[in-house]
């Protein structure tokens, strides 16, 4: 749950009292022109921003003024619009060290593996996501729709519950969009998960997302299903019209 929300940067105003809440394997689609306050928003979230006031419960405790870390420790994990990968090193090495430095809590993904020395679990996981044929190129060979599963395998090692993803389908054809966002469904089938993802692309947030959250000026003018958010009157003027 998000209460009062705000977060200014000299005179603009990034977040204006923003109210939120999140149900369990939703997946919601957030939506606004360049500067509306979506980006900030998720930034607050994980920790990458601090709210000027406002709470941000999960779980009953008040995370409003943890860190990045103590965050993703409490299973709300974040993707970039730009891969967070080792370019130089494979797909199968990248799932790998990013486990590892994860696998200081218990259950980790892949500990099976590990203790038996092999990285079954974790081709396993490629295969599933339909990546494998990648695993031995490097990051920098990959095509672009396969970074973009790739930084989502990564966004939900550890066993996350929540996920943020930042524009999960920019920069790739609208093919390899469908299947990136083929594959967000299918983690948060597999996982559990609940998902909020920036996207630019109406076609996109229409067909994936169960709920749509409209921004503007640092505000939430809209909240609901796709279709009835994406024909209301101020989110026709203010996004679809420029989004």
């Amino acid at each position: 749950n998000i209460k009062n929300l705000n977060k200014s940067f000299g005179s603009v105003t990034a977040a204006k009292n923003i109210n939120f809440t999140m149900k369990e394997e939703e997946v919601i689609g957030v939506i606004g022109s360049n500067g509306a306050g979506k980006t900030t928003f998720c930034n607050m979230i994980t920790g990458y921003l601090k709210a000027d006031s406002g709470e941000i419960l999960y779980q009953g405790n008040d995370i409003t003024k943890f860190n990045i870390q103590e965050i993703k420790n409490m299973g709300i994990h974040r993707s970039f619009q730009i891969p967070q990968v080792f370019e130089n090193l494979g797909v199968l090495e990248n799932i790998i060290i990013t486990d590892l430095v994860s696998s200081k809590k218990q259950n980790s993904f892949f500990e099976e593996a590990y203790t038996k020395r092999n990285y079954t679990n974790a081709e396993n996981l490629l295969k599933k996501f339909s990546i494998d044929k990648f695993k031995d190129k490097t990051v920098k060979e990959l095509p672009q729709g396969a970074r973009k599963v790739l930084d989502i395998l990564i966004a939900i090692i550890g066993n996350p519950k929540v996920i943020l993803l930042d524009e999960p389908t920019s920069g790739i054809s609208s093919d390899e969009k469908n299947i990136v966002m083929k594959n967000i469904l299918k983690a948060i089938k597999e996982f559990n998960i609940s998902v909020l993802f920036i996207e630019h692309d109406m076609d996109i947030v229409q067909k994936f997302s169960n709920r749509v959250v409209a921004f503007y000026n640092g505000e939430i003018i809209a909240d609901g299903k796709p279709k009835e958010v994406l024909r209301q009157k101020n989110v026709k003027k203010y996004i679809v019209g420029g989004a």
